[in-house]
């Protein structure tokens, strides 16, 4: 690198420039005709100069002038910030982070947690105020619900529950949002203003120990504000067919979870189970002895897979059958009955009723 000073340089040289690409401020000058730049920087540009360089530009502060391919121009040095001023700039900016980090902390449980969850938010709530509104008769009726709906089935609950349930959320949400916007906005204005150490040591004591505690209490929800509900009160029609529909989505669900126990994912399996079982009734029957011209080899596969006699394997393939076949029909009378409970409610204390019987199935 050539460190001779430019003043010293012959007149009329010819000289590599490196300047940066934004700025054109250089950053590097040279008289050295084997200079190469790295060739894969894309932030400077190499230019040549043919003539006297300005006297006062050195590699020492070459970055105070700009070379726009013909001509050279000098520029103030930059001020540097006091100490003071600095310290005080990253000490906000170090509280501002702070800041949005715990506003964040308070609105993360209320966020949507999948995409287009804000649409589905609003849809939901337009759907359980219409229903408790409906349900009160002060709008027309309408028979869709379908978001409402799909709540209730999920949480087991009734659809006026659920409407509510959906209110009470969004309202806590935008007391949340509203609550901590003021306690940001203030925050911030106060980093701001700060005009020293001291200042902003105490509104990092308020932000960290004092002031997001309290908001943060004051954002518990309150459940028991909700009115009172008459159990007994008769229901309205299109509250009771709604009803009606969720109760038996929750009772399909409840009997299917029961019965998967019978099902198998391998094809064909059913069958070959009522075969299996067909032929351990005939053994059995028979006083566990095979029947002449009957096939059992795939109870004899079974009975082999297990280590067992043919008439033990008989006799628990039979049993397990008969479970099954117990399961399937204890739910399904169980179904009918619920089912008949369901087509008749006339009351939420009926639904109350209803849903307890589906719990215990």
């Amino acid at each position: 690198m050539n460190t001779v000073a430019p003043a010293t340089l012959p007149a009329g040289g010819n000289y590599i420039i490196v300047s940066q690409v934004e700025s054109n401020r250089v950053v590097y000058f040279t008289d050295n005709p084997e200079y190469r730049p790295p060739m894969n920087g894309r932030w400077y540009w190499v230019g040549t100069y043919v003539g006297i360089l300005p006297s006062a530009m050195t590699l020492r502060n070459c970055w105070a002038w700009r070379f726009n391919g013909q001509v050279f121009s000098g520029t103030a040095e930059e001020p540097v910030p006091a100490l003071e001023t600095s310290s005080l700039d990253g000490e906000k900016a170090s509280l501002l982070r702070a800041l949005s980090e715990k506003i964040e902390s308070v609105r993360a449980p209320f966020m949507p947690s999948c995409l287009f969850g804000e649409l589905a938010r609003r849809e939901k709530l337009k759907e359980a105020r219409d229903y408790l509104a409906r349900a009160k008769g002060r709008v027309p009726e309408e028979e869709k619900f379908e978001l409402l709906e799909a709540v209730a089935v999920a949480r087991g609950c009734a659809m006026w529950q659920a409407a509510r349930l959906i209110v009470i959320k969004a309202e806590e949400t935008e007391r949340v949002v509203k609550e901590s916007e003021r306690f940001r906005e203030k925050m911030n204005q106060a980093i701001a203003a700060a005009g020293n150490q001291a200042t902003l040591l105490e509104l990092r004591e308020r932000l960290l120990e004092a002031s997001f505690p309290g908001l943060s209490t004051r954002f518990e929800s309150d459940a028991d504000r909700m009115e009172p509900v008459n159990h007994q009160g008769v229901l309205g029609e299109v509250h009771r067919r709604h009803e009606m529909s969720r109760l038996k989505a929750q009772l399909r669900e409840t009997i299917n979870r029961k019965r998967r126990l019978n099902h198998s994912d391998y094809i064909g399996n059913d069958e070959l189970v009522r075969h299996k079982a067909l032929l351990a009734r005939s053994l059995l029957e028979n006083g566990g002895k095979p029947r002449e011209r009957e096939d059992y080899s795939i109870l004899e596969s079974y009975a082999v897979a297990r280590g067992l006699p043919l008439a033990k394997a008989a006799v628990l393939l039979a049993s397990a059958v008969g479970a099954n076949w117990e399961r399937l029909t204890s739910t399904e009378r169980i179904k009918d009955t619920i089912l008949a409970r369901i087509d008749a409610i006339t009351t939420l204390g009926d639904i109350d009723d209803i849903e307890e019987m589906i719990a215990v199935i």
